[in-house]
């Protein structure tokens, strides 16, 4: 893609400089778009930033390496040293955590290696390694790993001899709790007590099909990092579950689109191919949404094969998605009118995006909480009672997490 001087969105304009900069820094841009962004850089500088605000930002996008790297690449502008030190702590933090996390994830494929489980690393030092050559530049909070769903019950053992322990015992389920479990959620939770880091063990992502691991993991590429074997998603299939990944949280952290920014600007995929493989999986929605938003926070140009299907796109996802993005603090449940109006336009989104999921299926995900069943462990004959219960559920949740 040949860099262009493309405008970015209006809404981005409206913005404060201190949120035009974190987005300007949100990513590394390749060569051939560097220009482009050391501009936006200065242009945010000039127009009298709130550096107090800019660095909350930086923390709440979890950009902070990113953000740190991208700044220095920008000769002559002035940052205040109490701002260069609070990045450069936190850049040094992403840093060692990622070196951590290398090692646990060597530990934890090894693992798995030695029990022929083929297992797939989602995100991560790993995707920050492919996209930047640097697996300390993206910031992630826990490891993700993608097995087959018939090898969960293994992988869980193999995880729990190296000193892994399940977030929640799942004895207590119901058939109809394990039912919804099943239909809902896609993996399970894990905790190392020693070395403070969780990990999710995955089945599928959201927008699988039935067929759609198998396809994936039909598509992948065996690979070696370490001495480990892995199972390395495509380029196309890696751009479509970043993209259903964003979009299922509306892209409320700047990090997820500069991770697209850096591939399609990069030239790490075609875009017309990824468009092709989602149209055939029913997956093209969220990745219009991204090009749509990577054009105007980014100035990336949408291809001309593309075009039409993102003017198409209904106002409300992508209005959505800003505010998310926008929201000076991180998206959640509260108790209130608007938190109960927040929750029925979540509804619409998952709605216009997952148009297969049936009415009842969205009720469900918008209604119920597993974490609910540990709370109160009501028989199946009451299971529609979680539903009444849970924004009561949810203040006793919240409770409980502060008094830790």
């Amino acid at each position: 893609m040949r860099a262009t001087a493309t405008t970015t969105g209006k809404w981005l304009g409206r913005c404060s400089p201190a949120f035009q900069l974190m987005m300007a820094t949100s990513w590394l841009a390749p060569e051939s778009w560097k220009l482009q962004q050391e501009e936006s850089i200065r242009v945010a500088f000039a127009d009298g930033l709130d550096c107090g605000e800019y660095t909350r930002l930086v923390e709440r996008h979890r950009t902070s390496a990113l953000s740190w790297s991208a700044l220095k690449r920008v000769p002559g502008i002035a940052i205040p040293e109490e701002t260069t030190q609070i990045l450069k702590r936190r850049s040094d933090a992403c840093r060692l955590r990622a070196t951590i996390h290398l090692q646990i994830l060597r530990d934890a494929l090894k693992a798995l290696n030695t029990a022929g489980i083929p297992a797939m690393p989602l995100k991560g030092p790993l995707l920050s390694l492919e996209l930047y050559g640097d697996a300390g530049l993206r910031e992630s909070k826990d490891l993700d790993l993608l097995v087959g769903h018939s090898d969960i019950a293994e992988a869980s053992r193999c995880l729990e001899q190296i000193g892994w322990r399940p977030r929640q015992d799942n004895s207590y389920l119901t058939p109809r709790m394990s039912e919804f479990r099943s239909r809902h959620e896609h993996h399970v939770s894990f905790f190392h007590n020693t070395r403070h880091c969780e990990l999710e063990l995955h089945w599928r992502t959201r927008g699988d099909s039935n067929d759609g691991p198998s396809r994936r993991s039909a598509r992948s590429v065996s690979s070696q990092w370490q001495g480990c074997s892995y199972q390395a998603m495509s380029a196309v299939d890696l751009a479509i579950d970043l993209c259903e990944h964003g979009c299922e949280h509306a892209w409320f952290r700047a990090k997820w689109l500069g991770d697209m920014a850096r591939m399609v600007a990069g030239r790490h995929i075609e875009v017309e191919a990824v468009l092709e493989r989602a149209l055939e999986s029913g997956q093209e929605k969220p990745f219009l949404q991204c090009l749509k938003l990577l054009q105007d926070a980014y100035g990336l140009p949408v291809p001309d094969s593309a075009e039409r299907e993102v003017r198409g796109l209904d106002s409300f996802v992508v209005q959505r998605a800003i505010q998310k993005l926008t929201d000076p603090t991180v998206p959640g449940f509260v108790l209130s009118l608007k938190g109960i109006r927040d929750l029925l336009h979540n509804a619409r989104y998952v709605r216009t995006f997952w148009p297969r999921k049936s009415r009842w299926f969205i009720f469900e995900e918008v209604a119920f909480r597993s974490a609910d069943f540990k709370l109160i462990q009501l028989p199946d004959r009451l299971f529609w009672l979680y539903a009444l219960l849970r924004p009561f559920l949810w203040a006793r949740r919240r409770r409980m997490n502060k008094a830790k």
